[in-house]
């Protein structure tokens, strides 16, 4: 690690607020931190006096020495300090208001700026609930897109599950630091992210506790990271309209999934649809909706995906096969699917595709041909 990096590093363990760190990035940018308040007065302004002495403390000696254990733990789980200046710095945070001065990182980087959707919902969610997350993160993944969670019991656990089973890419923001996987119950699922490809992410000190006003900051960067955030499952008051009102916020699409009125996990689903979220029931329905965004996505996964193309046919000719499928009603996806003898992916990312030019159109019975 060299010098830039280390002095973030010790200011990362000053546990800083997001208004602090953005203030430092700010105030060194790409120039020398010092870490001396007598040759950097700006720092007693920006720090608090608990901060000031604990950086008097880590300045006693060699920022090495002092910094011995997050150094070694950071190499021994292969886990990266991506500061707000780095190659590869999530460029979806720099729009929204003061963006984490520093990430720690693990898994795979280069996740951070792929097109992707946040996934929420309620800890304490339903069977039915968990298994919708599941389908939804499942067929979204697989289409291409990121999943992004925040690793908590009940829907975001589904989600990260759901693309994992979906061999897709996901990404979990926790509320600790990632020495402290929170719940203790989903360490495994933490492993299996890694494992699979994906990342995980934390704006906190590599042992930070899961104290509780760390999860509204957690929600604003799952919102962040994102092209819009779908909720499945939330009661009235949860966190997952927190997420979804800084996604608003953010300028972020949000997608909520209806449930039965007697569904009392449901109810801030309803709500969020009444203030102006977009009502999705298929997944289908959330690609169509970020088309504009996703265009680029959908033309670069029809065409490098080895799944969707096994040989070399010109992408025109197999939508003009989608088409001729079309009779004078709409088709579900999964009759299309049926027919063609194609995965979902391959499908939707086509159906998709032709929305943008104007050859279907999504109904409430399916897709229809435009004529």
């Amino acid at each position: 690690m060299d010098d830039h990096h280390l002095a973030w590093l010790a200011l990362s363990e000053l546990n800083l607020s997001f208004k602090q760190g953005f203030e430092l990035a700010q105030l060194f940018g790409r120039q020398q931190v010092i870490l001396d308040p007598q040759h950097c007065c700006q720092l007693n302004s920006i720090l608090n006096q608990p901060q000031l002495n604990y950086l008097a403390q880590l300045n006693s000696q060699p920022l090495v020495v002092s910094l011995a254990n997050p150094l070694q733990w950071a190499q021994r789980h292969k886990a990266k300090l991506l500061l707000f200046n780095d190659v590869g710095y999530p460029e979806a945070l720099n729009s929204i208001h003061h963006p984490p001065a520093f990430l720690w990182v693990q898994g795979r980087i280069s996740l951070l700026n792929e097109p992707s959707i946040a996934m929420v919902g309620a800890r304490k969610a339903s069977v039915s609930g968990e298994a919708l997350a599941k389908q939804f993160a499942s067929s979204l993944g697989a289409s291409g897109l990121t999943i992004v969670s925040g690793l908590a019991l009940g829907i975001d656990g589904a989600c990260h599950q759901g693309a994992l089973d979906a061999q897709a890419d996901t990404i979990a923001v926790l509320g600790s630091g990632l020495g402290q996987i929170y719940p203790v119950k989903h360490r495994s699922l933490a492993q299996s992210i890694i494992a699979g490809g994906g990342l995980l992410v934390s704006p906190w000190p590599l042992m930070a506790k899961p104290l509780g006003y760390r999860f509204p900051v957690r929600n604003q960067i799952i919102s962040g990271l994102s092209l819009g955030v779908l909720v499945v499952e939330a009661a009235v008051r949860s966190g997952s309209l927190i997420t979804a009102k800084a996604a608003l916020e953010q300028g972020r699409e949000v997608f909520a999934v209806p449930s039965s009125v007697n569904n009392v996990l449901g109810r801030g689903c309803h709500q969020l649809i009444r203030d102006g979220a977009i009502l999705v029931d298929q997944p289908q329905q959330v690609l169509v909706e970020l088309a504009p965004q996703l265009r680029p996505l959908i033309a670069h996964y029809q065409d490098q995906d080895p799944k969707t193309h096994e040989d070399s046919a010109d992408i025109a000719q197999e939508l003009q096969i989608l088409l001729r499928v079309f009779g004078y009603d709409p088709v579900p996806v999964d009759i299309l699917c049926s027919q063609l003898a194609l995965p979902y992916s391959v499908v939707a990312a086509q159906l998709v595709e032709l929305e943008l030019l104007g050859r279907v159109r999504l109904t409430a019975g399916g897709y229809e041909k435009v004529l």
